[in-house]
């Protein structure tokens, strides 16, 4: 099986009118080269636009590959709370679309989100709860399972106040650690998905530190801990546009980086039959 991992696309047509077409073109061009499934890891657009989002499934509808098997879409903080700025009338217009993305209405925003992708997550009409969700595609023995978790942690004056922080609630952890789902992800190939990276760099001065703090992800090593207990081989994700991997605890990391910013570089994952696999950062 042949996986393609793309993020941090930040679409966003009234700044960059020609953002669509080149999507359109990257997405194209992977299932040219015989790929067979294409992973995006969040941050769609940048301004939290969903017409964006719109042009983004009809691009997947006219490449014909708007569906369950063929695309998982994760939503990042920026398809949640939009785009951030700290300077001038850019910051004031950054808590405002924060404040107004808690409560209900970011749950409503997370299910918007889901709803304009709902053929690459689910058939269920009746559905009231996206994440996670997990499914298996064929490839190596037994199949590959992808597990899905949604880490945009809802903003909070104390906890979030740039919108930028990640967190997978426990609900979701606990939801695939239940002896069910373990039984029927034993002997797969299990690759985790979630938008915000596990690790960004050392902080060598406080500004640094700061930084760091408003764009982590939360409670790392409880995420961890469910990662090996589901047997996650790979676990990707985007936020930090930078594109490389690392190792923690036998679990293989993998940051695409930004497609905005490196252009048609992605991450492409080769999972052989025997369970082993590659991975490789490529142009197209």
């Amino acid at each position: 099986m042949k996986l393609a991992h793309i993020s941090d696309i930040h679409l966003d047509t009234a700044h960059r009118p020609s953002c669509i077409a080149e999507i359109d073109d990257l997405i194209r061009r992977i299932f040219d080269k015989g790929f067979d499934h294409l992973v995006m890891t969040g941050d769609i657009v940048d301004v939290a636009n969903f017409d964006d989002l719109y042009r983004l499934r009809d691009v997947l509808a006219k490449n014909n590959v708007l569906s369950w098997e063929k695309i998982t879409i994760i939503p990042g903080n920026h398809d949640i709370f939009g785009k951030y700025e700290f300077s001038g009338d850019g910051l004031r217009e950054t808590l405002v679309r924060a404040v107004q993305a808690t409560g209900m209405s970011y749950l409503k925003k997370l299910h918007n989100f889901c709803d304009i992708f709902r053929e690459t997550i689910t058939s269920d009409a009746q559905i009231s709860t996206y994440f996670p969700f997990i499914k298996i595609l064929d490839g190596a023995t037994s199949g590959v399972a992808i597990v899905s978790f949604n880490s945009v942690l809802e903003w909070s004056a104390r906890r979030n106040p740039a919108g930028s922080r990640g967190y997978i609630h426990a609900t979701e952890r606990y939801a695939v650690e239940q002896p069910e789902i373990l039984a029927a992800l034993h002997d797969k190939f299990v690759v985790a998905l979630c938008h915000h990276a596990f690790r960004i760099y050392e902080p060598s001065n406080a500004l640094d530190q700061a930084f760091l703090w408003s764009m982590e992800l939360m409670e790392r090593e409880a995420y961890l801990k469910t990662l090996k207990k589901i047997g996650a081989k790979i676990a990707l994700h985007g936020h930090y546009h930078k594109a490389e991997d690392y190792r923690i605890d036998g679990v293989h990391f993998i940051n695409s980086g930004s497609v905005r910013r490196a252009g048609i570089k992605f991450n492409a994952v080769t999972i052989h039959a025997d369970g082993s696999y590659d991975n490789d950062f490529v142009k197209v």
